[in-house]
């Protein structure tokens, strides 16, 4: 869907995934990573039931009639095995990144999905109870999609969401008793100028708004090579660098997303709190300081792209009650994503974006013309 929509929109599909029994792992700008931990003897039921969530989202989200004539539609991929945790950060800021091949494997499906359509992996094919689907194999050991069922799976009752006892299934973490130690780890994972807002008391209603910022996209990707370990610990050199520079202009590192060769650090400049005139100045700056340091201090490295454009955007909490984050959403977070893709390998800016500063021109590009696991995929266009 699109960024006027989706923080309305999002609060459906989440309270859907959350009374399937699954967690929310990422809010994006324009999908969810959603997560189903199970033991491995229970994968095949697993993969039975988030198939069942997905297709009932589709049925009741796949497409949306917007107000303003537009009509938005759902893409949804499902992957299933084992995947790994990890925690990056220092003691000040950390980040929960989930990391595997079946992470890979989900945003394939996500991605050979089209509009209104469920694809699950090729291993999570292999992994389900494949006689209780209508499917059609779209790329040989890479992906099916599935067209509904063969045999509805009258194991599986309607869930008690649609009974109004959702609360009975929420994951224990929504309903524990304060703990002070484990809020002071928690607060490590919210970005600082929100944790200024919830300490001061402001209503949630009043943190979300539309405002101009400065974004900078950092993408790096690895040799194949590289064993997962040392992944790991590339990502955290990065991180503590990236953090330390954009800061220091005033910027923070707001998420670090995975992907199939490596991994991407969204920051933002000009968030409340940290609003410079010369914000666009600083981050062409850092982009240049971290492009250097991933080149030149960073093994295993093949690409480093980084992209940096600004403009508004929505700022504030998109989600659920139940499941919710802040971030940045909107046209111009989609367009620094498709700088990466258009011009890897480099530093790209819009022309706009740097009005203030004095590097020379040329060096810039001017595109203003042109554990065991059932994991889903949703995305919204």
């Amino acid at each position: 869907m699109t960024w006027t929509n989706w923080p309305t929109s999002s609060a459906y599909l989440i309270s859907d995934v959350l009374c399937f029994g699954g967690d929310i792992l990422n809010i994006t700008g324009n999908g969810l990573l959603a997560l189903w931990t199970v033991e491995q003897n229970q994968l095949s039921d697993i993969i039975t039931l988030v198939a069942k969530c997905s297709l009932e989202i589709q049925e009741k989200f796949g497409i949306y009639h917007t107000r303003e004539g537009q009509d938005l539609q759902l893409k949804i991929g499902l992957s299933a095995g084992r995947i790994s945790q990890v925690i990056i950060g220092d003691e000040q800021r950390q980040y929960l990144l989930v990391i595997g091949r079946d992470i890979d494997g989900v945003q394939l499906a996500q991605r050979l999905a089209q509009a209104n359509e469920i694809v699950l992996s090729w291993n999570c094919w292999k992994l389900c109870e494949q006689y209780m689907f209508e499917v059609e194999i779209m790329r040989e050991d890479e992906a099916v999609k599935v067209g509904g069922w063969s045999h509805l799976p009258n194991v599986l009752k309607r869930p008690s969401y649609y009974t109004g006892q959702c609360s009975d299934i929420l994951r224990t973490a929504l309903v524990l008793d304060p703990d002070s130690a484990l809020e002071q780890t928690l607060r490590k994972h919210i970005m600082k100028n929100l944790l200024k807002k919830i300490d001061e008391g402001q209503p949630m209603e009043y943190i979300s708004e539309f405002r101009t910022v400065t974004m900078v996209l950092v993408s790096l990707e690895f040799h194949k090579t590289a064993w997962m370990l040392h992944l790991c610990h590339l990502i955290q050199e990065a991180a503590l660098y990236i953090s330390t520079v954009i800061e220091k202009g005033g910027g923070q590192l707001s998420r670090i997303f995975m992907f199939e060769k490596g991994c991407m650090f969204l920051c933002v400049f000009g968030l409340p709190g940290d609003k410079k005139p010369d914000e666009c100045a600083h981050a062409l700056e850092s982009s240049f300081s971290i492009f250097s340091f991933c080149w030149e201090n960073l093994a295993e490295t093949k690409l480093v792209s980084i992209s940096v454009t600004n403009g508004p955007v929505f700022c504030g909490m998109v989600g659920a009650v139940a499941r919710h984050e802040y971030t940045v959403i909107g046209p111009k977070v989609s367009l620094v994503a498709r700088m990466i893709t258009a011009y890897p390998g480099l530093v790209s800016s819009l022309e706009l974006s740097h009005p203030h500063c004095t590097f020379p021109v040329f060096i810039y590009i001017d595109i203003c013309h042109n554990g065991n696991s059932c994991i889903c995929f949703i995305s919204i266009h």
